[in-house]
């Protein structure tokens, strides 16, 4: 086996995005075991039996190695499959049954399997959805209950982050960023600023967190939003009447939802903190079902968690009038070029229930 130095891993986020793929099940037909559960270890263990397994391997001297494949290429979550830990290791030992074409098919029709059992409400996850303790910490759970502004939230499974990520999180609460330190919940399509550290408890196969949220940030009605650049099919600033085209009120709101996921988290440098994660989050579950879930959570953020301007020391939300997230699909089947068109389901104060389809920038770093 080539040194690890040799060798075009994946990166821990990619192993559990494929993880999460294949519904933490083996991708191998006829095979479907699952591969994450809880470990008598310890309150915070978790026993995972899956591979992350190359479909073109990362080394030259491993199991259908690509010469024309780049590092990235190799290292990119389409040259992988979630596996039990006996079949990653068949795949490598038969290379003449399980060809390169053969195992991205399987990972496609387990996939596609996985979606159906997703959308249907059936599988290890029924009745649960995400759940996100500030910006490293993303749980399959619910909100359990609540208590004035306590909210208790129950999970099964950590995602991104682990147990010991969250006790790190209370630890340092106060002196992580204001804008960090916040609780987001699919089902509610909701989320909120954290009044204090999260606190947590074993119960059973669950482990339940508990968190004094505070009160829900004041929003703009919609019909008084400010004047923005407007822009044409083509995603164009135009001129109209002699001048740049403007739209303001319930009008701008699809091009303040489009600025703001558009924007890459960072990308700015007098806001480092304004953008968003859309682009990641679509590399990562293009064609899954978990798409829809992971760019919900991301718009929950935006709309409900307030952002201090260090320009002019002042609060708001990012999308500003939008009280909660209804729904979030993709509507362009297959991606083509840098725009993919979504359908917005959302709770907008001053309108209420309002739908719009918004085309969002998406770069595509690997076009055909």
């Amino acid at each position: 086996m080539a040194r690890s130095g040799n060798r075009d891993e994946f990166s821990d986020a990619t192993k559990t995005r494929l993880a999460m793929r294949a519904g933490f099940r083996c991708s191998m037909p006829d095979c479907g075991q699952q591969t994450i559960g809880p470990s008598d270890e310890s309150p915070d263990s978790v026993i995972n039996v899956g591979v992350a397994a190359h479909i073109c391997a990362a080394a030259p001297n491993g199991p259908r190695y690509a010469l024309d494949m780049t590092r990235e290429q190799r290292r990119d979550i389409r040259n992988g499959i979630w596996l039990c830990a006996t079949h990653g290791q068949e795949v490598d030992r038969d290379v003449i049954r399980f060809t390169s074409d053969k195992l991205a098919a399987y990972k496609i029709e387990h996939e596609r399997a996985m979606q159906v059992e997703l959308n249907a409400g059936r599988g290890s996850f029924r009745g649960m959805d995400l759940v996100a303790l500030g910006p490293d910490v993303v749980c399959i759970g619910e909100l359990f209950g609540t208590s004035g502004r306590e909210w208790t939230i129950r999970i099964s499974h950590f995602v991104e982050g682990d147990l010991r990520r969250v006790i790190e999180f209370g630890e340092r609460f106060d002196q992580l960023d204001p804008y960090d330190r916040y609780l987001l919940v699919n089902s509610l399509g909701d989320g909120r600023l954290l009044a204090g550290p999260p606190a947590w408890r074993r119960d059973g196969q669950f482990i339940e967190f508990s968190c004094l949220v505070e009160e829900k940030f004041p929003r703009i009605d919609a019909h008084n939003l400010g004047r923005t650049f407007a822009t044409n099919s083509s995603n164009d600033i135009f001129i109209t009447g002699g001048g740049i085209a403007m739209v303001e009120g319930l009008d701008a709101l699809p091009q303040r939802i489009k600025e703001s996921l558009s924007m890459l988290l960072g990308e700015s440098p007098f806001h480092p903190k304004v953008g968003s994660r859309f682009k990641e989050y679509f590399d990562a579950f293009e064609d899954s079902p978990w798409l829809s879930r992971w760019t919900r959570l991301e718009v929950i953020r935006l709309a409900c968690i307030p952002y201090r301007d260090p320009v002019d020391d002042r609060r708001y939300t990012q999308l500003q009038c939008v009280l909660h997230v209804e729904e979030i699909e993709q509507l362009d089947a297959v991606r083509a070029g840098n725009w993919v068109k979504f359908r917005f389901k959302l709770d907008v104060k001053g309108v209420g229930q309002w739908e719009c389809l918004i085309p969002i920038f998406v770069p595509n770093d690997n076009p055909p």
